[in-house]
């Protein structure tokens, strides 16, 4: 589906790859196993604005931007659909991005519990109606489920988004964080302290890649 949105808008995001939250929480044990590492976690936070074009994202590589054409490889759009949060997806691959739902067709996505496991065998939808996303649209913390086409690898991966909402329409809303399964396996929604374990390990290895990319240009 084509869209005419306008001008990206950057992004200050950590990718992390590790075997779990524990070796996410030592930057030197991460980095060492960046290599063969599968669950990727981008931080934010990152608000969404409430208006029309809201925000089109790569779940990937973090990239944002205010309209389809200018974020390559977008995947979820969040965005206000005349008095309420919507989600719009990227339906370019097959199966198309979605998110995790109580049907295909006229259902509801799903604000998941701790331990929900996101994978080939959860139920998917793309719905826009506003009516599909009330379990968001309630002031507190939401997560997410979702799938995507993930270009860097060529495949279909799931993942868990937090999102934070402060209004009975789900806006303003912030997105928190994001993490994502990047071998095409299935993924667990931790226990709020693993997961900001996940994300301070990211920020962490952000910040050794920082380091040394000065001391190699030193």
């Amino acid at each position: 589906m084509m869209n005419s949105r306008l001008s990206p808008s950057p992004l200050s995001a950590s990718l992390a790859r590790a075997f779990g939250a524990g070796v996410l929480a030592l930057a030197g044990l991460a980095m060492a196993s960046h290599a063969s590492a599968a669950v990727i976690t981008i931080n934010g936070p990152i608000a969404v604005p409430a208006t029309f074009d809201g925000l089109y994202i790569n779940l990937a590589t973090g990239a944002t931007g205010s309209s389809g054409l200018g974020t390559a490889g977008w995947d979820i759009n969040p965005y206000l659909a005349s008095t309420a949060l919507s989600f719009f997806w990227n339906s370019g691959s097959t199966p198309g991005a979605g998110g995790v739902a109580t049907a295909a067709t006229g259902g509801q996505y799903i604000d998941l519990p701790i331990g929900s496991v996101v994978s080939s065998a959860s139920t998917f939808t793309a719905i826009t109606a506003t009516t599909a996303t009330v379990q968001f649209q309630t002031p507190g913390t939401h997560i997410l489920g979702f799938r995507f086409f993930n270009e860097g690898v060529g495949a279909i991966n799931y993942g868990y988004m937090t999102l934070t909402s402060g209004g009975s329409n789900g806006f303003p809303l912030t997105i928190d964080r994001w993490s994502y399964e990047d071998t095409g396996m299935a993924i667990a929604v931790p226990e709020p302290a693993s997961a900001l374990m996940l994300a301070a390990g990211a920020l962490a290895i952000g910040a050794v890649r920082k380091r040394r990319q000065r001391q190699d240009q030193a």
